[in-house]
C-alpha cells in the first residue's frame, strides 16, 4: 500500500468514524436529562429507561439488514444518508411533545445508525491490509467511544445555554454538517485494492455456517455481557447513582462517567494489540472479563472516595474494552461472504444491554421506591445493579465454555 493511499485511508476512515462518535454521544445523552424529561414529558423511571434505549431496540433489529446493506450498496452514499436521517431524527426528538413521539424519534435514530459500525469496519478492510485490521478496527471503536466520553462534558454545557430541547437541536445541526462531510470526503475503496485476493469472493450468504456455529454465538454472548456495563451503567444509570453516592459533586460525577468511555477508548486498541502480540486472544478475553467483574463489584458496593471511584470507572472502561476482540473472532469463524452480517450480528448482541437492561434497572428502581428518583437510596441502586454483575458472570461462563474450541481463538 502506497504512502498516499495509506494517508487517504486514514482520512476516509477517520471521517466515517465521526458518525460512530456522534452515535455514541447521543446514545448516552438522556442520562443527563432524566429530571428534565420526567418533568417535560411526564415520564416515570421505567419509561425513561425505555426511552433511553428506544433507538437500540430498532438498531438491533436492523443490524442484519444494515450489514447486508453495507455489503451491497455504495458505502459513501449509505453512510451520508444514514447520518442525515439521524440528524432529522434528533431534531424530531427535540420537538417531541409526548412519550410516544419521543420514542418514535429514538426508534428512527436506531434505523439510521444500524449500518454505521459495519460500514466503518468494511472501509478499514478495504483501505488497509488484513494484518492491520485488529489495530485499525480497534482505533475505529476508540474513536466511537470518545463520543461517549465527550457527552458528559459537552451535553451539560449545551444544556446550560438552553434546555434539553435546544441542546438536541444543536446536535441535529451537527449531524447535517457531518452528512455533507461524509459525502464529500469518504470513498468506498482505493483505486488499487490492498487485498486483491478477496476481489472474487462469493457474495452468496451461507446462513447455516452462521446459525449453527456455537463458537460464534458464545462470542456474541461474551460481547453482550462485557459491554452491558457501558450501555446500561455508563449510558444511563451511572449519573443518578453517583449523584446519590457523592451529593453535590456534579462536575466530578460527569468526569467519572467520561472516564468509563475514556478507559474503553484506551483499552480497546491496547487489549487488541496485546492479543495480537501474544496470540492468546482467549486468554486476554478471559483476563479482561475477570478484572472487569472485580472493578464493577468494587464500584457498586465499596465505600471508596470519589477519587477512588474515578480510578475505578477508568478501570471498568479499560477492561470492558475486551469486547472489541469479538469482531476479529467472528471474522475468523464464518465464510468471507458472511463477515459483514456476522459483525453486524455480534454488534447487535453487544448493544442488547441497552434495550434489555436499561429499562429492567429502571423497573427495579421504580418498584423499590414509588416516589421518584429523589427518594432512591444507595442500597436501591446496588440491588438493581446486580443485573449488570449477572450479565458479566454470563460473559465469564461463555469465555470459559469456549475452551473446547480454543483452537479457534489462537
Amino acid at each position: 500500500m502506497s504512502g498516499f493511499n495509506g494517508f487517504r485511508g486514514i482520512v476516509v476512515c477517520a471521517i466515517a468514524t465521526l458518525f460512530c462518535t456522534y452515535q455514541f454521544m447521543l446514545q448516552g445523552a438522556l442520562s443527563f436529562m432524566v429530571p428534565e424529561l420526567t418533568d417535560s414529558l411526564s415520564l416515570d423511571l421505567t419509561e425513561v429507561g425505555f426511552l433511553s434505549s428506544g433507538f437500540l431496540y430498532i438498531y438491533i433489529l436492523f443490524q442484519v439488514p444494515g450489514g447486508m446493506a453495507a455489503d451491497h450498496f455504495c458505502l459513501r452514499k449509505l453512510l451520508s444518508v444514514s447520518c442525515l436521517l439521524m440528524a432529522l431524527a434528533v431534531y424530531w426528538f427535540s420537538m417531541a411533545e409526548s412519550y410516544t413521539e419521543a420514542l418514535l424519534a429514538r426508534g428512527l435514530m436506531g434505523i439510521s445508525t444500524s449500518p454505521a459500525i459495519v460500514v466503518c469496519m468494511t472501509l478499514v478492510a478495504r483501505w488497509f491490509p488484513d494484518r492491520w485490521f485488529p489495530v485499525m478496527s480497534g482505533l475505529v471503536e476508540s474513536s466511537a467511544l470518545i463520543g461517549g466520553a465527550m457527552g458528559p462534558m459537552l451535553i451539560p454545557m449545551l444544556m446550560d445555554h438552553s434546555d434539553w430541547r435546544g441542546s438536541m437541536e444543536d446536535l441535529a445541526y451537527f449531524g447535517v454538517w457531518l452528512s455533507l462531510l461524509v459525502f464529500l470526503l469518504v470513498r468506498d475503496a482505493p483505486k488499487e485494492p490492498v487485498n486483491p485476493e478477496k476481489l472474487q469472493s462469493a457474495r452468496d450468504y451461507d446462513w447455516p455456517s452462521l446459525i449453527f456455529n456455537s463458537g460464534f454465538w458464545l462470542c456474541c454472548l461474551f460481547g453482550f455481557g462485557v459491554f452491558v456495563v457501558i450501555n446500561s451503567f455508563a449510558g444511563l444509570w451511572c449519573v443518578p447513582f453517583l449523584h446519590e453516592r457523592f451529593p453535590g459533586e456534579s462536575l466530578r460525577v460527569r468526569e467519572a462517567v467520561s472516564l468509563i468511555y475514556l478507559g474503553a477508548a484506551i483499552g480497546v486498541p491496547l487489549l487488541g494489540l496485546l492479543a495480537s502480540l501474544t496470540r492468546m486472544t482467549r486468554g486476554v478475553m478471559l483476563s479482561s472479563c475477570i478484572m472487569l467483574i472485580l472493578a464493577t463489584v468494587y464500584a457498586f458496593f465499596s465505600g471508596c472516595t470519589l477519587d477512588g471511584m474515578c480510578y475505578c470507572c477508568f478501570g471498568i472502561g479499560f477492561f470492558a474494552g475486551g469486547y472489541m476482540l469479538v469482531f476479529g473472532q467472528v471474522r475468523k469463524q464464518v465464510p468471507e461472504s458472511m463477515e459483514g452480517v456476522a459483525m453486524a450480528t455480534a454488534n447487535g448482541f453487544m448493544l442488547l444491554g441497552g434495550p434489555l437492561v436499561q429499562p429492567l434497572i429502571g423497573f427495579l428502581l421504580g418498584n423499590q421506591s414509588e416516589q421518584g428518583l429523589e427518594t432512591l437510596s444507595l442500597e436501591h441502586y446496588q440491588m438493581a445493579f446486580l443485573v449488570i454483575v449477572g450479565c458479566q458472570l454470563l460473559a465469564l461462563f461463555c469465555i470459559l465454555r469456549v475452551r473446547a474450541i480454543a483452537n479457534d481463538f489462537s
